[in-house]
């Protein structure tokens, strides 16, 4: 008897801010041992040249210039992307064309908001429609870049997401609830190593270097001088060179209270020995600190889309945004305050909101498309 092949499923993404590429990696985690999967920037391998360079200037608006950034969002909330694509990326839709032709998937997962309008244009131009899916890596702001395709699936955070997206006019039988596709293990990893906290023993902050050095060292001084049990685990990454040795002799005034690391792969662990976790309110880590069950506060957030990941933290009363350095000592201070009581309210709240298992459902979603296309 011939063993039925495996179904292909390709998932395309874009290098364009973190959380397209981790939602296109947490799909193709729960799709390992099920689907022959292939993860493409479709951007980076058409035309890598000018994708470089856009890409650093993307990255140079949103950390220099949010403002500008703001006005290009609100621009493009106003444009039907399937009446007027945008210019230049043609060789994009040519490599896609070629690549459905030659690898032959059985469905498509979407994890940037221009494909899928490259994919109904391809449909209507080949008479050949690939059955595929959007995962939306926004919650509450939904730009209309996101809503404006013939998508037969849309992979939504959460239902107040899904309600507005539905209120902007999607079909409601189209518009699924799944939870964004973070990494699948880390809703058992919290599950394994439950946190607690009670006063006198150390209250572990997880800070994600973001922004500059000026930034950095005023935040994690606020947080260490908030409350002698509070113990900093700083993450620098990339910019280890550019903003450690501005933040050097910290260390030494802080001894063991505050750890840096450089570029990690850890993230999983250092999120489930926290019990707090400080950063951008980027999609990707705002979904890891959810699907952890860890109270968030949010030191910086992009016009536009961050806002409502934030919203959706204020939403699940887990977490909020704290503007500068003093309101984040405050919000420290504050979680600690009765016996870490208010720490405890909000981590609780998260393990009840378990916003866990994304990537699953979502593969669950593409693999029936699979299906139904080659029955």
């Amino acid at each position: 008897m011939e063993k039925r092949r495996l179904p292909r499923i390709l998932i395309v993404t874009a290098g364009y801010g973190e959380g397209h590429n981790s939602a296109a990696r947490g799909v193709r985690d729960a799709l390992a041992g099920r689907a022959e999967v292939r993860v493409t920037d479709l951007c980076a391998e058409a035309m890598p040249r000018m994708f470089r360079l856009t890409r650093a200037a993307y990255l140079w608006i949103i950390s220099r210039l949010p403002r500008l950034w703001k006005l290009m969002y609100e621009v493009s909330d106003k444009r039907n992307l399937a009446e007027k694509p945008v210019k230049g990326l043609a060789p994009v839709e040519r490599f896609l064309e070629r690549l459905l032709r030659d690898w032959k998937p059985d469905a498509v997962v979407c994890t940037y908001m221009v494909y899928p309008y490259m994919l109904d244009s391809l449909a209507a131009r080949t008479g050949n429609a690939v059955p595929y899916l959007t995962v939306v890596t926004d919650s509450f702001v939904i730009n209309k870049s996101w809503l404006c395709s013939e998508s037969p699936l849309w992979a939504v955070t959460d239902p107040w997401t899904r309600e507005i997206m539905v209120e902007k006019g999607l079909p409601p039988d189209r518009v699924r609830v799944t939870g964004f596709p973070v990494n699948p293990g880390l809703g058992a990893l919290a599950r394994e190593r439950p946190v607690s906290w009670k006063a006198g023993e150390p209250f572990r902050a997880l800070y994600f270097a973001q922004r500059s050095a000026r930034h950095a060292r005023a935040e994690l001084e606020a947080m260490l001088e908030a409350d002698p049990s509070i113990r900093v685990t700083c993450i620098l990454g990339r910019r280890f060179r550019r903003i450690y040795p501005h933040i050097r002799d910290l260390r030494a005034r802080y001894g063991h209270r505050l750890a840096v690391r450089g570029w990690t792969r850890r993230v999983p662990f250092y999120l489930a020995a926290s019990h707090v976790v400080v950063g951008k309110a980027g999609g990707a880590t705002v979904h890891e600190v959810l699907a952890s069950a860890r109270p968030m506060l949010v030191n910086f957030l992009l016009p536009g889309q961050e806002e409502g990941n934030a919203r959706l933290l204020e939403k699940l009363g887990g977490g909020r945004h704290v503007p500068d350095a003093r309101a984040l000592a405050a919000a420290l201070r504050e979680m600690v305050e009765e016996g870490g009581a208010p720490w405890r309210r909000m981590h609780e709240n998260l393990v009840k909101a378990e916003m866990t298992g994304g990537s699953g459902k979502i593969a669950d979603l593409v693999l029936k498309l699979a299906e139904e296309r080659t029955n």
